[in-house]
């Protein structure tokens, strides 16, 4: 039997608003049939159909007789408590193997988010997610054992606001500022440009950690220095010329850029080699009290506190720790370089060098 046309225009897709359950709780107890109804409202009649079955409740009338009548509240509620099981589900859902890669590349392995979906992508595990999805996921706890908590950079993550004044500081005219750098370092498209600073302990501790980035293929060289003076800095700096040779040395470290501290005031001595009677590299210097001059090292020492806290003594990791360290962040896929790791960009660029 063919239905025929509401006198409203039907909208699919639509749920029944509370208004309309007013209006037809109010027909109903007038007596009026489903058909008239949904030719009111501009609905299907089993839309209204439903819409009954869905709200009515057991009433008594005046002999205490039980019947069913339809009530808007109670329709109301039920559509209410169907909508919060709404929405697609978890991609992860039950696959306890996805769940488990997950909690141990990032709670034991120290990865981030970003790092792990790109591994899932690489290992292609059946229902793999996005970097997306899996912060989305951790922000509303639904990985068992992950929680921002386990996430090394982001329980770092806090606003703060950027120096806008700059203090007046004299610099010594032999000094390079960092002005002065090419602008093919500042873009990153020359490879053997590098950035320097030290990892300190807590106050008073005399051992430090030198590390070096390169900026263009992330590399991180480490170092572990007796104390923080610029006699140390620059010892450390022979060592690495005598490691590499005098022409791969001047090839690899084309120019370090600093910060102002005391350990890196002594130009002569990181400049002059100690295998020739000329320069080994060009030191250039970053503006006082704006670090993100030197982003590629300091992001990089952000990593390393993962492993060496803050207020942690340095006198008491040897090399072998510190070369451990250094190994898992050059083997480390890096989002910024396409997830290759700093090892493979820098082996590429050497092989370059050799052609």
């Amino acid at each position: 039997m063919e239905q025929g046309e509401c006198s409203g225009k039907r909208r699919k897709g639509k749920h029944v608003t509370r208004a309309e359950r007013v209006v037809m709780e109010t027909m109903l107890r007038g007596g009026a049939p489903p058909r008239s109804i949904a030719a009111a409202l501009g609905r299907s009649r089993r839309t209204i159909e439903r819409e009954r079955l869905r709200g009515r409740v057991e009433h008594l009338d005046g002999e205490l007789r039980k019947h069913w009548v339809y009530n808007s509240d109670r329709g109301q509620d039920v559509h209410d408590l169907n909508a919060t099981a709404r929405g697609p589900e978890l991609k992860l859902g039950t696959n306890r193997i996805l769940v488990e890669f997950v909690r141990l590349h990032i709670v034991d392995g120290r990865e981030s988010p970003a790092v792990v979906a790109h591994r899932m992508r690489e290992a292609k595990l059946e229902g793999a997610v996005c970097t997306r999805t899996l912060y989305s996921y951790i922000d509303q706890g639904l990985i068992e054992g992950v929680s921002n908590e386990s996430l090394w950079e982001k329980r770092q993550r806090g606003r703060r606001t950027r120096r806008t004044l700059r203090r007046a500081r004299r610099t010594p005219t032999r000094r390079q500022s960092i002005e002065q750098r090419p602008e093919a370092v500042a873009t990153r498209d020359v490879f053997g440009h590098w950035e320097i600073d030290l990892i300190v302990g807590p106050v008073g501790a005399k051992a430090a950690v030198l590390t070096l980035v390169e900026r263009k293929t992330r590399k991180l060289i480490m170092r572990k220095l007796r104390n923080k003076t610029h006699a140390a800095v620059w010892q450390a700096l022979n060592a690495l010329e005598r490691e590499y040779g005098a022409v791969p040395f001047r090839n690899t470290f084309k120019s370090i850029t600093a910060d102002n501290g005391s350990e890196f005031l002594d130009v002569d001595g990181m400049q002059n080699s100690v295998l020739t009677s000329g320069c080994r590299t060009t030191m250039f210097y970053a503006h006082p009290y704006a670090s993100w001059e030197r982003g590629s090292n300091e992001n990089t020492n952000r990593i390393i506190r993962r492993f060496i806290a803050k207020g942690r003594k340095i006198d008491a990791l040897n090399q072998n720790v510190i070369e451990t360290i250094e190994q898992w962040i050059n083997n480390y896929p890096r989002k910024i370089i396409d997830f290759d790791s700093p090892n493979q960009r820098f082996d590429k660029e050497l092989a370059q060098l050799a052609a």
